[in-house]
């Protein structure tokens, strides 16, 4: 058995109408193939960039997991077959990751001094790059 830990993009109008259905859906799926649930935690309902499997926004699911290593890739084609779930990432992981606090700073990036927008950051870091051109494949 070895760790994992799965993000899980649960669609808006199951997570929304009956989230706990939602979570036992999924981790029902994963029982299913030997695996052992040792964490899970919601994560905020989001906008996508672009719309997956039709809909424009999806509420987050993290879970870490045991499971046996040759279940990972059935678990992972069973998700991709299920409604409920618009988009699956799995990975090893060593430990649990314990969740960081809401309020916590953004360290500025030591050499780079933000504006009061900070929009200008960003351009000077980019134009301080070389300007020779570099040969691609």
């Amino acid at each position: 058995m070895r760790l994992y830990e799965g993000m899980f993009i649960i669609s808006d109008t199951v997570a929304s109408s009956d989230w706990e259905a939602a979570v036992k859906h999924v981790e029902d799926l994963l029982k299913k193939r030997g695996a052992e649930i040792l964490k899970s935690e919601k994560w905020e309902d989001r906008k996508f960039a672009y719309k997956l499997k039709g809909h424009k926004r999806g509420a987050y699911l993290l879970i870490y997991f045991n499971a046996p290593e040759d279940s990972i890739t059935p678990i992972k084609r069973d998700f991709e077959l299920s409604d409920n779930v618009l988009r699956t990432l799995i990975v090893k992981v060593d430990k649990i990751r314990e969740s960081k606090p809401e309020e916590e700073t953004v360290k500025p990036v030591e050499g780079i001094k933000a504006n009061s927008d900070g929009a200008d950051a960003e351009a000077k870091k980019v134009d301080s790059a070389p300007s020779e051109p570099v040969a691609s494949e």
